[in-house]
């Protein structure tokens, strides 16, 4: 793997790192907040909205300090490369400006939380530039992705993020810009891919595929792996059959709540926040096929109750 500037305090840890759930579901569905293209980023435009989300964070740090471990919490920059700015009602540069407010609201976070047995990594988060769950197919190119991500990364980096996130990617184009740009700035980045009911891409590529396909691309450049967007079980499916040096390179998880599929979720009016038992349940099998597993955590549908449950379960009283 390449040089990176920073150590994460969750690589060298001896416990899992907890992260947050599905906070977008949240202030949609509970706070009854519409998000334009599901970002929570123009939110940060105004005091209430910095005070909901800052809230919802507190939650989750406030269960890492319960069970005494760390925490990754990722910054509400999803949408918040140029790419999104006209549909979100921004100029560039004001959606740039709101990708400092985003690191900064954490940095104070952070400063007023953080403890020796809970450290709380920052992480800067790109979202994909295509919608994921529309089109599947290559129609981002690589330098297109690159462009927008320089942008956003060049800003995250300077606020003082530890590492960088790309979530829910289902375009390799997108994935290996974001690792070359991550990369450019020394920062260690995480990519997250997202997975249909059988454990697939959406296109039909395998975690096996992608994972190797972005590794031998970037020379091994990324700092782990992770799958999000799916539900635990959803993700057993994946991950059964790979290969264990594959497996070896899974860092993170995040899973949905409910066991729908991506079409159904987004043409639901309610909220399936799933069973928690069940989810639980089936993130303990993940457990024991992720040898190398440093992150665990929630995705659409979970919030505070999700990750409470679990870290119970990870670290019995």
């Amino acid at each position: 793997m390449a040089s990176q500037s920073k150590i994460l305090p969750q690589l060298t840890s001896s416990k899992l790192f907890l992260t947050e759930a599905g906070i977008e579901t949240t202030l949609v569905y509970k706070n009854k907040i519409n998000l334009p293209c599901f970002s929570a980023l123009p939110l940060l435009s105004t005091e209430h909205g910095k005070e909901t989300i800052l809230s919802i964070y507190q939650d989750y740090v406030d269960i890492a300090l319960t069970h005494s471990t760390g925490i990754v919490l990722e910054t509400r920059t999803w949408r918040g490369s140029p790419a999104w700015a006209s549909q979100l009602g921004l100029s560039v540069p004001e959606i740039l400006d709101l990708n400092r407010t985003a690191v900064m609201i954490l940095q104070d976070l952070r400063n007023s939380n953080q403890t020796p047995s809970t450290p709380i990594v920052i992480s800067g988060t790109l979202g994909t530039l295509q919608d994921a769950y529309v089109d599947s197919t290559e129609t981002v190119s690589f330098a297109q992705a690159q462009e927008n991500y320089r942008a956003q990364v060049q800003i995250l980096a300077k606020e003082g993020v530890d590492m960088i996130s790309i979530m829910t990617v289902t375009n390799l184009n997108e994935a290996t810009a974001a690792v070359s740009v991550a990369r450019e700035f020394n920062l260690p980045i995480h990519v997250s891919f997202s997975i249909e009911t059988d454990g697939r891409l959406r296109g039909g590529r395998t975690l096996d595929d992608v994972i190797r396909e972005v590794d031998r691309l970037t020379e091994n450049y990324t700092t782990y792996f992770g799958v999000n967007c799916a539900h635990p079980r959803h993700i057993m499916t994946a991950l059964r059959d790979l290969p264990k040096d594959v497996r070896s390179r899974i860092g993170s998880i995040r899973g949905n709540a409910s066991l729908k599929c991506h079409d159904e979720l987004d043409n639901s009016l309610v909220l399936d926040r799933g069973d928690i038992s069940v989810w639980v349940q089936e993130f303990n099998g993940l457990l024991n096929l992720l040898p190398e597993l440093k992150v665990v955590g929630g995705c659409c549908g979970t919030d505070e109750e999700h990750i409470d449950t679990l870290a119970g379960r990870i670290y019995p009283s």
